[in-house]
């Protein structure tokens, strides 16, 4: 068991989601979808928490992307000896060891999260490096081998754009680099006139312009999603919380913060239903604050709320942290649930509640002055254990009477209950002096 009233907090709302919901973010996702999708822009906030939320799946694409391309280029180096034998050694150069150094360290660059500059940066060189490597290999190849080599690097390059998900000014800026590389190897061509070479780039800048285009609306797309996905955070979260604001109102007593009634009872239940706790070892004490209808008739409710709650967080203190628990049982009654207890224990712990509870020193102006002092706030208790086959509802009567024994026996008093049986008839009580030196067992006596 867990003391006072962290014996009934439930568990705290899941913070597995990437993304920090704050009211702004909260306000931009719910103005952003109700525009037209195709006219959704980020405010510097929310780009954050969505690349911070795309990270993962971006950068597994993008280096997934770098492995299989540097695989195929290594994989091209047996090929070429069917295509250029005669530049087998510059192509083993090239495509074997220059292009998947270059995606390798692209690939370290995305293994953690960066700025966009520095992502849109690292993708822009790598294919430029990659476009130069293989116009170098076209040019000097030279014959049928200059377009192939020149039209594999522009299709490497148009699935590039499709792939990665950089910002859209960096998908522009590769795009206008590929088709002005390619158009700069294409004018040197031999094989074909100035015409024919710029109706080529032409034609290969409007496939590529298109890929462009795709790449955008996919990024407008996902960006819809993640808003979409804001949004239900949000609700899901708002629900959490009113879910937990009714488990609060229907376990917690509001004034004290302690458990009431019912968790009281919940506890209980499951104590009882626990093998692993003994009966005898269970114990109640049943706490009332002195002559508090004098207090409150005297002062007002508003100082007698004060009181309870000093009292109640008194009596929480005083309990063993982790095992206990302590519950407003009503009014100005509390009721302390011990496990794994003795009767010197819950002994000891029921005179801790009493005198740290008249230590508090909050005066009761309803009772007469003692010895030219005011009268303070104190507290009686009764303590009884559970037995075999007593119910928790006949434990709680002997403790209820060890309590009113103690209060007819003068109060500020801690009682011990003498109850062993399920009779309630053979339930009877005594105190044990504050002074005394006997133990707890000595003053609990079996009533024949």
């Amino acid at each position: 068991m867990k003391s006072g009233a962290n014996s009934l907090s439930p568990t705290s709302l899941d913070d597995t989601a990437s993304v920090s919901m704050t009211p702004a973010l909260e306000a931009e996702t719910e103005r952003l979808l109700s525009q037209r999708t195709r006219d959704i822009r980020f405010s510097p906030e929310m780009v954050l928490a969505y690349r911070k939320k795309d990270w993962p799946q971006r950068s597994k694409i993008a280096r997934a992307w770098m492995v299989w391309v540097a695989l195929i280029s290594m994989a091209f180096v047996p090929i070429s000896y069917l295509l250029a034998p005669d530049f087998l050694s510059l192509t083993s150069v090239i495509s074997g060891l220059l292009v998947p150094t270059m995606h390798a360290c692209a690939y370290l660059v995305w293994r953690k999260p960066r700025s966009s500059a520095v992502e849109g940066l690292s993708l822009l060189l790598l294919m430029i490096g990659v476009m130069l490597a293989y116009g170098y290999l076209a040019v000097t190849a030279g014959g049928s081998d200059y377009e192939r080599f020149l039209t594999c690097i522009m299709y490497v390059n148009t699935v590039a754009i499709v792939v990665f998900n950089v910002n859209y000014v960096w998908t522009l800026a590769l795009m206008v680099c590929s088709t002005t590389t390619f158009f700069g190897f294409e004018i040197f061509n031999p094989a074909i006139d100035l015409k024919e070479a710029i109706g080529t780039s032409v034609f290969y800048a409007m496939g590529i312009y298109a890929a462009t285009i795709a790449r955008k609306t996919q990024s407008i797309l996902a960006q819809k999603a993640f808003l979409m996905s804001l949004r239900s955070q949000f609700r899901s979260d708002a629900l959490k919380s009113a879910n937990h604001q009714l488990e609060i109102l229907a376990t917690r007593d509001p004034l004290t913060g302690l458990g009431n009634r019912r968790s009281a009872t919940d506890l209980i239940e499951k104590l009882w239903c626990d093998r692993t706790v003994p009966k005898a070892d269970i114990a109640f004490i049943m706490a009332d604050i002195d002559r508090f209808k004098l207090l409150n008739d005297t002062v007002g409710h508003a100082a007698g709320d004060e009181c309870l709650r000093h009292v109640a967080k008194t009596v929480e203190e005083s309990v063993r942290f982790g095992q206990d628990a302590v519950f407003r049982h009503g009014g100005e009654e509390f009721l302390v649930v011990l496990a794994h207890s003795t009767p010197e224990l819950a002994w000891t712990i029921a005179e801790r509640i009493r005198t740290s509870v008249e230590a508090l020193t909050i005066v009761n102006p309803g009772l007469d002055p003692v010895d030219g002092r005011a009268s303070v706030v104190t507290i009686s208790l009764g303590v009884a254990f559970a037995q075999e086959g007593a119910t928790p509802k006949t434990v709680a009567k002997w403790a209820d009477d060890a309590l009113y024994d103690a209060k007819r026996s003068g109060r500020n008093m801690v009682f011990l209950s003498n109850g062993h049986a399920a009779d309630d008839d053979a339930c009877q009580s005594q105190p044990r002096p504050h002074s005394s030196g006997r133990s707890a067992t000595d003053s609990v006596r079996s009533v024949a």
